[in-house]
């Protein structure tokens, strides 16, 4: 089953600390002379409004790697035991209302009835139904950043590295409990009407580099409240892995702009660490 987890993670965050309107950074470490550079991507855009200007380009063909969060999600492949749960039913966790809300949905954008609704998704994981939720604010003809950006390093023989695994990004969910998938579920179904209007915002905010703006657009209590299994802790392993591509080669990291908000962002982690970030205003 292919995967499209980049719905999961388009760009989520809010911000504690100001940082530098810009999406791009080059990291430099004062004890040698290797210079890599970050760029915080907006996972899916419309194609018509895709933002990636030449000097990402020009600054990925400086390096010897490219590492994303997931290299090659696009043939990365998911064992369909990792999205159900045969012990576990999502009726169970929903009061009656909500599970007409879910089967009304089902019928109206799925095209399903009742019985076939719950013979398909009953055993789902909740991540797996709020993604074909989400997806509906998605637009139809999209691009990715990450896929971009794997084309030219392809073309350019420059070494693929990734962050984490499919697997791990999975596990992110796993740990939160179904009660608060399941919030977040009916949250995005009570929200959908207006989730076009705020991805088009989004959109024009990523456009203009407006950092700031953009990990405040999603600073609500639902989120807080896994802000650390979202973000921060991934963060945290993220650097010792980072700092170790980095030791003996120059690499081009791109991951989703909320990883370089506030104060267990990537970008104070590694000032933390030493490094010198310098702001690329593109």
């Amino acid at each position: 089953m292919k995967s499209h987890l980049f719905l999961l993670f388009i760009l989520i965050g809010n911000i504690a600390s100001a940082q530098n309107n810009t999406l791009c950074y080059q990291i430099s470490d004062p004890s040698s002379k290797n210079n890599s550079y970050l760029f915080g991507t907006m996972h899916i855009m419309a194609a018509d409004h895709f933002f990636f200007p030449e000097t990402v380009i020009q600054l990925l063909k400086k390096t010897d790697a490219l590492c994303l969060e997931i290299k090659n999600i696009e043939n990365q492949s998911l064992d369909p035991e990792q999205l159900f749960d045969n012990k576990r039913l999502l009726k169970e966790h929903c009061s009656s209302a909500q599970w007409d809300s879910l089967t009304n949905w089902a019928e109206q954008n799925l095209l399903m009835s009742t019985e076939q609704f719950e013979a398909n998704f009953n055993h789902a994981k909740p991540f797996l139904l709020l993604q074909f939720i989400s997806s509906a604010s998605l637009p139809a003809i999209h691009k990715s950043h990450e896929l971009e950006l794997e084309k030219v390093a392809r073309s350019h023989k420059i070494n693929l590295l990734e962050l984490e695994s499919i697997e791990t990004q999975l596990q992110v969910f796993d740990a939160i409990p179904y009660s608060g998938q399941m919030e977040m579920i009916f949250n995005e179904l009570k929200n959908n009407k207006n989730s076009k209007e705020d991805f088009e915002k989004m959109q024009v905010t990523y456009s203009n580099q407006n950092l700031d703006s953009l990990c405040s657009l999603a600073d609500d209590q639902l989120f807080e409240t896994y802000r650390a299994a979202f973000l921060d802790n991934r963060n945290l392993k993220w650097i010792p892995k980072m700092k170790e591509m980095m030791q003996d080669q120059n690499v081009f990291f791109a991951f989703g702009a909320a990883h370089l908000c506030g104060e267990n962002g990537v970008l104070n982690l590694l000032l933390k660490e030493g490094y010198q970030i310098t702001p690329i205003k593109l």
